[in-house]
C-alpha cells in the first residue's frame, strides 16, 4: 500500500483503527510487505471518505462484518478490508410503526436482545440466522435465511443506507409504495458485498407472541414429513419453527428418551417431527392444528411433546446438543428436497461411510438439510483433514448437488447478467468485493 494512501486511512479513522493483517500462516511480518489492512470506521461518514480514497488509488475494497472467517483472497494486490465492528448503534427505534433502524454493525443476537425487554422481536429465524452483523445478514447469500412465519429475512428490510465504490452515500427511502424503476434494496440484498457497502438498515419488527407451543410427530418416512409440512404450509399455517430428523438423527439428538423408539416402531424409514406455533393463543393453537391434521393426512401420529420441548430449548435457550455439529448443509426445493437427502445417504453408504440428518428452515422455496457424515460410526467435521475423510464429504457434496440441491453461496446463474451490468455502471473500476460474485 503506498505511504500516501495509508496516511490518508490513519487521517481519516485514527491510526489505532488501521492495521494490517496477517498472512494465512500467522505471519505478521509477511502481513506487513503483503499490504492487507484493515480498516474500521466510526461513522458512515468515515466509511465513505475510504471509499473514496479507495477508488482514488484504485485499491479493492472488502466489507468485512464480524471477522470470524479468514480471509480468502490471494495476496496478488493491496487490499482494504473495511469493518462494521464499530459501526453498532441503533439510530431508531419506533414501537408504533414496528421499525428499528440500526447500524450495520449490530449483531441480529445483539438487536434480539435490545427488543426483548420491550416486548418485542426481529422474529422466529434461528439463533444462526441472526448471529451476524445486520449487514452481513442483508448481504450475504445463505441458504436458509427465512422463517415459515414470518419469511425471508429480507424481506423485512424496508430500506437501507450504502456508500456506493466512489464514496457516494444513497438512501432507499421507506415508504409504504415504491415508484416503478430499478430497487437499489433488493439488489443490495445478497450482493456479497460487490454493489455498495452497507452501513445501516431499517427492519420490520414483530411484538413477542402471546403463547407458544411445540408439538412433535411421528412419520413413516422422510418424503411423508416433508409433504405434512408443505400441505400444512399450504393451508396457511405459519408455525415459529419446525425440524425433521430421520431415524438416526432422532436417536443422536434425543438418545434414551422414548421417542426413538416411537420414530423405530412406526418404520425403518421413519421420522421424528417437531413445530413450533405462535402468536395471539387461539391462532398459534390453530396452526399447531392445522399441522397436526397436515401429518395425519400423511399417515403420522402426534407424539409426546417432550421432544418438541426439549429442542425448543435447544434452539432458542442455549441447551446443549449431545450430537456433534453437522458436516455441512444444503438447500432443496419442496420437490427435489427428499431427493437431495437420499442421495447423500446413498453415496455415504456406497463409499463405506454413513451420514444421517435433520431438515429446518422451511419456506415456500425449499429448505435446508444438515448432514452429519459417519466413518466407522463417528462423526466427521466439516473442517476434516484426512484425506480420505475430505474425499467422502466431498462425494456427499457432490450426491447432494447432482440431485438438485444446492451448497451454502451459491446462486441463480441467471442472475449473473443482472448483477454484471449493475456493478459496471455502480463499480466501474471493479474495486467493490472483486471475486465475491462472478466477474
Amino acid at each position: 500500500m503506498s505511504e500516501k494512501l495509508y496516511a490518508q486511512l490513519i487521517a481519516t479513522v485514527g491510526a489505532d483503527f488501521v492495521s494490517p493483517i496477517a498472512d494465512t500462516s500467522g505471519n505478521f511480518a509477511a502481513a506487513l510487505a503483503s499490504d492487507f489492512y484493515r480498516v474500521v470506521p466510526r461513522t458512515p461518514a468515515e466509511v465513505a471518505e475510504v471509499m473514496t480514497l479507495c477508488a482514488r488509488h484504485r485499491v479493492p475494497v472488502h466489507p468485512e462484518g464480524s471477522g470470524r472467517r479468514p480471509s480468502p483472497h490471494s495476496r496478488d494486490r493491496d487490499r482494504v478490508f473495511v469493518s462494521t465492528r464499530r459501526l453498532d448503534q441503533i439510530v431508531q427505534l419506533d414501537e408504533t410503526s414496528l421499525l428499528v433502524h440500526a447500524q450495520a454493525g449490530v449483531t441480529g443476537t445483539r438487536l434480539q436482545e435490545i427488543l426483548a425487554p420491550r416486548h418485542l422481536t426481529l422474529g422466529d429465524y434461528p439463533p444462526a440466522v441472526l448471529a451476524p452483523s445486520l449487514g452481513g445478514i442483508i448481504a450475504v447469500r445463505t441458504p436458509g435465511k427465512s422463517s415459515a412465519r414470518h419469511g425471508f429475512f429480507e424481506d423485512a428490510v424496508v430500506g437501507v443506507s450504502a456508500v456506493l465504490a466512489d464514496g457516494r452515500t444513497v438512501h432507499t427511502r421507506v415508504a409504504p409504495r415504491r415508484a416503478t424503476g430499478p430497487d437499489l434494496l433488493r439488489a443490495l440484498c445478497g450482493s456479497e458485498g460487490t454493489i455498495g457497502f452497507i452501513t445501516s438498515a431499517v427492519v420490520r419488527i414483530h411484538r413477542q407472541p402471546e403463547a407458544r407451543f411445540a408439538s412433535a410427530y411421528v412419520v413413516p418416512s422422510i418424503e411423508a414429513a416433508i409433504a405434512a409440512v408443505y400441505l400444512a404450509l399450504r393451508e396457511e399455517a405459519a408455525p415459529s419453527g419446525i425440524r425433521i430428523y430421520d431415524l438416526a438423527e432422532t436417536a443422536a439428538h434425543f438418545r434414551g428418551m422414548p421417542i426413538v423408539d416411537q420414530v423405530a416402531g412406526k418404520s425403518k424409514n421413519g421420522a421424528l417431527m417437531v413445530v413450533g406455533t405462535a402468536g395471539p393463543t387461539d391462532l398459534a393453537a390453530c396452526d399447531r392444528d392445522l399441522v397436526a391434521s397436515a401429518v395425519s393426512a400423511e399417515g403420522g401420529e402426534t407424539a409426546d411433546d417432550d421432544a418438541a420441548t426439549l429442542w425448543w430449548r435447544r434452539l432458542h435457550h442455549g441447551e446443549s446438543t449431545p450430537a456433534a455439529p453437522p458436516t455441512f448443509q444444503a438447500m432443496a426445493t419442496p420437490r427435489k428436497l427428499a431427493a437431495t437427502y437420499h442421495a447423500v445417504l446413498n453415496a455415504a453408504s456406497a463409499a463405506g461411510g454413513a451420514a444421517r440428518a435433520h431438515i429446518s428452515r422451511f419456506d415456500a422455496d425449499g429448505a435446508v438439510a444438515f448432514f452429519s457424515v459417519e466413518r466407522e460410526g463417528k462423526p466427521l467435521p466439516a473442517d476434516a483433514t484426512a484425506p480420505h475423510d475430505v474425499a467422502l464429504i466431498e462425494l456427499c457434496k457432490r450426491a447432494a448437488t447432482d440431485a438438485g440441491g444446492w451448497l451454502p453461496g451459491s446462486r441463480a446463474a441467471r442472475l449473473d447478467p443482472y448483477f454484471a451490468a449493475l456493478r459496471a455502471n455502480l463499480d466501474p473500476l471493479g474495486i467493490m468485493n472483486p471475486g465475491a460474485l462472478p466477474e
